[in-house]
């Protein structure tokens, strides 16, 4: 294990401080409405500080965008059938979509931030946007595709099954974070579940 001394550790926690400012003040103004002077504000940071690490609005939305991706692909695997030891797969299957989850309404700025998309006029945001989600997509028809080849997901169009169950994520999303009284992640996940897979499941 590579060992990270105290000035990485102070610079990497700058980062992460500076992300975190940026993701309440897209959350907040949206990408067109917000400013490099309000992501500093909100770090309590001067310009410099945030020149260090990232070149402009755009490098610094797209780090977000990049940590978020990656930190969901951390929360999928592949689902171990011939390990006897492990989880049956209806089992693991609900545990990585309570984590991935339980990621996203965990950071209301981040949901608030993801559902802008298609309503930013902001040209190379949007696109930005598109591209996280049709990563996403890839991801949901990759795990179909490892699903039927294991015998969980009955036969199915992979890409478009994929789509549909992306739009009802986002509208589950969108409803929980806007909710004053949200139901527990347990019953959301498995409303969800039962919604986005019993058409597909065997």
């Amino acid at each position: 294990m590579v060992s990270i001394d105290a000035g990485e550790r102070a610079k990497l926690e700058r980062r992460r401080q500076i992300l975190a400012a940026a993701k309440s003040v897209f959350a907040d103004s949206g990408y067109h409405g917000a400013s490099i002077h309000a992501i500093i504000e909100r770090a309590q940071i001067a310009r410099g500080t945030f020149y260090l690490y990232f070149e402009s609005k755009a490098a610094v939305f797209d780090s977000i965008l990049d940590q978020a991706m990656k930190d969901l692909r951390g929360r999928l695997h592949r689902i171990e059938t011939d390990d006897p030891n492990a989880p049956a797969p209806q089992v693991a299957l609900r545990d990585q979509v309570v984590s991935v989850f339980e990621y996203i309404v965990g950071d209301r700025p981040l949901a608030m931030l993801l559902l802008s998309a298609g309503h930013t006029p902001d040209a190379e945001a949007a696109e930005r946007l598109d591209q996280f989600f049709a990563d996403v997509r890839d991801l949901l028809g990759r795990a179909l595709m490892t699903g039927m080849e294991i015998g969980l997901v009955r036969s199915c169009d992979s890409k478009l099954v994929a789509a549909g169950m992306l739009g009802l994520i986002r509208g589950v999303i969108e409803q929980v974070i806007t909710d004053p009284d949200p139901p527990k992640v347990d019953t959301v996940v498995a409303e969800m579940l039962m919604v986005a897979l019993r058409g597909v499941l065997k």
